[in-house]
């Protein structure tokens, strides 16, 4: 952040998609048929009591981030408030 003018990230969802009304449901490995979804998958770690990867926790702090910072969104595009 302290080397760029701007950060450009692509293909990262907002910490809010999963509980937005009509949100795409994916799998969350494309390889592997009849897995758990995308928004499962990043529930199911978000709650982990170790380990994991805090993916929900991880996209608000992308936010904040942007909040002071010069990062856009693109892909979905991100609208922060």
């Amino acid at each position: 952040m302290d080397m760029c003018k701007e950060i450009r990230v692509y293909g990262m969802i907002n910490d809010t998609y999963c509980k937005s009304e009509g949100y795409r449901k994916v799998p969350y490995h494309y390889y592997e048929a009849g897995s758990r979804d995308e928004c499962a998958e990043y529930l199911l770690h978000e709650s982990a009591p170790y380990g994991g990867h805090r993916f929900i926790t991880e996209k608000a702090v992308f936010a904040k981030w942007a909040k002071t910072h010069p990062i856009k969104f693109f892909s979905p595009e991100w609208h922060l408030s």
